[in-house]
């Protein structure tokens, strides 16, 4: 089985197989001394994965060592984000009483088919090449003294640091004729001129919010004469997601299904014999102390074994927590602070935030229909990480319009919760928390631009926090004395109040969805938040 999908992978890259494999010109296989003197020859990767949505369940794809080539430009592209998909989403679902649904597009072979202006070399052992390709194009005679047979790339490939940035382009060369752009400012969105059509582009996977057949037809239809697509009426499965739409009852819940038990196979770690309702471990307050002391982490420190186990455990739960089980991040943003230097303690952080995922292994995230509002509950916690850090949280969701200063929002999914460590050591939680709210306004100029990009005006986003300091500060109702040092960074959002970008208000800590990310909880608390 695996030995025909090499072979079907090598004679896709190539000029095909038979009337078995369609090739697209992508290698040529070439002796050793047609590369260029002076041109770097990198390593081939084969990526072996099995693939049940797609045609080709067993699939390998054979991958360029792009760390080892040089680059005298930039090879940059615009960066793929889950937040874009999130927002177009919870937009479709706001719009299904206009008519609106979503689908799902995938193009076939998409770094394949962008010509490169110069051609890069790779070599692969020639034991690796099946008798039908050694066949077809007579491998023997191009096998070197040391083994090895060179490959001319001329077009994008897996790999290559350039064939994101050449396929953008080409895509976007080959649908501006049509009327179909990148928006400004977040190119992962995009629009058509005059139709209501609008996608998000994750790589070669489109999430394709439209109104009517004729308008879905008319994208795939242009997308048709370039490439091969595959369409998912339905709008089932998007990046990795799983979406179970109910247009008729205004919501979607999004889910990753099977993830967990795939990640906890893949790092061997078994089943807890108890549930464990919480993702880290929890301090409990001493009562009548003066001075409540974090502990300090004098076990003994991993070996290099031991720190990839760590990194990968950080590395596989992330985009799982990013996506839906925001309780997970607290935990994850405390590990990956101690990854490059991790302990016993910190390994076993990362078997009790297993045990946690596994107790939970399922998540799901429910986003109802709404009036596109973007909303911020923001809070942070003054001293909780090692060397005397500090952690912001960021709670941001599609809701109402607000109508007063003080009007609660309706409850909805959060498109993103921000739970990071702020840079330095503040001087005070009234610092913290300011940082905290400047970091998440930050945040919420890019969702706003999103969220008009994809038709949806934005009033002053409600930006609330539970920290009557912050909140003055921003207002200018406090007289400023050691408070000094802040100007340089937090006077940015005066600013940004003052021009309506946001509007910072004060609400109770009990409301404030934020706080829930910013410190360690007993597993009751969990418990009673899931």
């Amino acid at each position: 089985i695996w030995t025909t999908a090499l072979s079907n992978e090598l004679g896709r890259l190539a000029q095909g197989i038979g009337d078995r494999v369609v090739g697209t010109d992508t290698i040529d296989f070439i002796m050793k001394q047609e590369v260029p003197k002076g041109k770097k020859v990198t390593y081939a990767n084969f990526i072996c994965d099995h693939r049940p949505l797609k045609e080709e369940e067993r699939r390998v794809r054979l991958t360029v060592g792009g760390d080892r080539l040089d680059y005298n430009y930039d090879a940059g592209s615009p960066a793929a984000s889950i937040l874009e998909t999130k927002l177009t989403i919870n937009s479709v679902i706001s719009d299904a009483h206009k008519g609106a649904r979503f689908m799902g597009a995938d193009l076939k072979d998409f770094f394949l088919a962008s010509p490169m202006k110069e051609p890069e070399y790779m070599r692969i052992h020639s034991r690796f090449f099946p008798a039908d390709i050694h066949a077809q194009y007579d491998i023997g005679s191009k096998i070197a003294a040391d083994g090895y047979v060179y490959i001319r790339i001329k077009k994008g490939m897996y790999g290559l640091v350039q064939a994101s940035t050449l396929a953008y382009k080409n895509l976007k060369k080959n649908l501006e004729p049509h009327g179909y752009y990148p928006c400004p400012n977040t190119e992962g969105l995009w629009k058509h001129v005059s139709r209501p059509t609008t996608f998000c582009l994750c790589v070669d996977d489109f999430g394709i919010k439209y109104y009517s057949k004729a308008d879905a037809n008319h994208l795939l239809a242009c997308l048709r004469e370039n490439y091969k697509i595959s369409v998912d009426w339905e709008g089932k499965n998007y990046c990795g997601l799983t979406l179970d739409w109910n247009y008729e009852k205004g919501y979607v819940d999004i889910s990753i299904p099977g993830y967990v038990e795939k990640v906890c196979a893949k790092l061997n770690h078994p089943s807890p014999r108890f549930p464990q309702h919480a993702p880290h471990r929890w301090t409990q307050p001493s009562y009548g102390s003066k001075t409540q002391m974090a502990p300090v982490d004098n076990s003994p420190l991993l070996d290099a074994t031991g720190k990839k186990k760590v990194q990968s455990v950080t590395g596989s739960m992330l985009y799982y927590a990013r996506t839906v089980d925001y309780p997970m991040l607290p935990a994850i943003n405390e590990i990956s602070s101690q990854q490059s230097k991790p302990t016993e303690k910190t390994w076993e952080a990362c078997k009790m935030l297993l045990d946690y995922a596994l107790t939970y292994p399922n998540a799901k995230v429910r986003y109802y229909a709404s009036d596109m509002c973007l909303h911020v509950d923001t809070d942070a916690a003054y001293l909780v990480q090692p060397n005397a850090r500090s952690r912001y949280a960021g709670f941001f969701y599609i809701s109402s319009r607000p109508t007063s200063p003080l009007s609660a929002p309706t409850p909805n999914g959060a498109v993103l919760v921000a739970c990071k460590t702020l840079r330095g050591v503040l001087a005070s939680a009234a610092e913290t928390e300011t940082g905290g709210v400047f970091h998440n306004a930050q945040t919420a100029i890019i969702l706003k631009r999103a969220l008009e990009a994809l038709g949806h005006p934005q009033p002053p986003t409600p930006l609330r926090t539970d920290n009557s300091v912050a909140n003055s500060f921003v207002h200018s109702n406090i007289k400023q004395r050691r408070s000094k040092t802040w100007d340089m960074r937090w006077n940015w959002l005066r600013d940004k109040q003052t021009h309506n970008e946001v509007d910072v208000y004060w609400g109770p800590g009990n409301v404030n969805e934020a706080d829930y990310f910013t410190k360690h909880h007993p597993p009751t608390y969990h418990k009673l938040t899931r």
